[in-house]
């Protein structure tokens, strides 16, 4: 059974070490990703680790994108995450903030808890960055290890 596992970085950093970290210790590039509020940080991330480039979704179509301009207009900003890697390319475009749960029902759906999912959205808030690590049972106790559980 496939288990998501989700480490927490301060920083690009930070970022950066623990996914370089993760393909020495023999984990794919297709079962590494990141997401974060601001595209920028992720670009500096995907050089340094040649992870793919990333993703911001186009959320900004259709009735949904009407939406969010009528709350931006109404100063009610609703951020949106961007993503590097094939693990989390569902994340990407995600909304995230008070006005919508966008990014924690995408979470949920992929088997996290509800109260995880919630903390993982206030941590992309506040400008952090999130790893996820797409692995078997036989490997996540030693990726628990690398991402410091």
């Amino acid at each position: 059974m496939t288990k998501l596992l989700v480490g927490l970085a301060h920083t690009e950093q930070e970022a950066i070490i623990l996914l370089n970290n993760l393909r020495r210790e023999g984990i794919e590039e297709k079962h590494l990703g990141a997401v974060a509020k601001e595209q920028l940080d992720l670009e500096m991330i995907s050089e340094q680790t040649g992870l793919p480039k990333p993703l911001k979704g186009a959320g900004t179509d259709g009735a949904f994108g009407a939406l969010k301009g009528i709350l931006a207009g109404l100063g009610k900003r609703m951020h949106q995450t961007a993503s590097i890697g094939t693990a989390v390319r569902r994340l990407a475009g995600n909304e995230i903030g008070s006005e919508t749960d966008d990014l924690v029902l995408t979470l949920t759906d992929a088997g996290i808890t509800e109260e995880d999912a919630r903390y993982y959205e206030e941590w992309l808030l506040q400008g952090h960055i999130l790893i996820f690590v797409e692995c078997g049972e036989e490997q996540a106790e030693h990726v628990k290890t690398i991402l410091h559980f």
